[in-house]
């Protein structure tokens, strides 16, 4: 597969994640909150806002017909942030979440590397061939 093709595939999936995410943390915030802590928890839905609004942002990223390597790069970050600020959350606070809270916690933040490794390699490809 090409770069481009790699890139905005995984770029419309990470996309679709971040929507359905979003979505769930502002209609199921109590219950998402009880999972992870095991009782009353901040709202979860300025998350969800934040993350629909990423999601849009992705997608419309992966629908351009050229490659932007700096919103792909911005992309690319905010993901590694996410995975980043998870693993210092789990460090830092994990005696306020529950066992699973901690695992959907490691579990996102694996989910999002994937996307960010993924991307990477499909920027990669494609910087690749319009050097040439």
């Amino acid at each position: 597969m090409d770069g481009q093709k790699l890139l905005n595939n995984t770029l419309k999936v990470n996309a679709g994640f971040s929507l359905l995410s979003g979505m769930d943390f502002i209609i199921f915030d109590k219950s998402i909150g009880r999972i992870l802590s095991g009782g009353d928890f901040e709202s979860l839905a300025p998350t969800g806002i934040m993350l629909i609004c990423f999601a849009v942002f992705v997608f419309a990223v992966s629908m351009m017909k050229k490659v932007n390597k700096y919103l792909v790069g911005t992309i690319i970050l905010m993901d590694s942030f996410w995975v980043f600020g998870s693993a210092f959350i789990i460090a830092t606070s994990s005696a306020m979440f529950t066992g699973m809270g901690i695992g959907l916690i490691a579990l996102v933040a694996l989910i999002i590397a994937v996307f960010a490794s993924i991307q990477t390699l499909g920027l990669v490809k494609y910087l690749r061939t319009q050097s040439v």
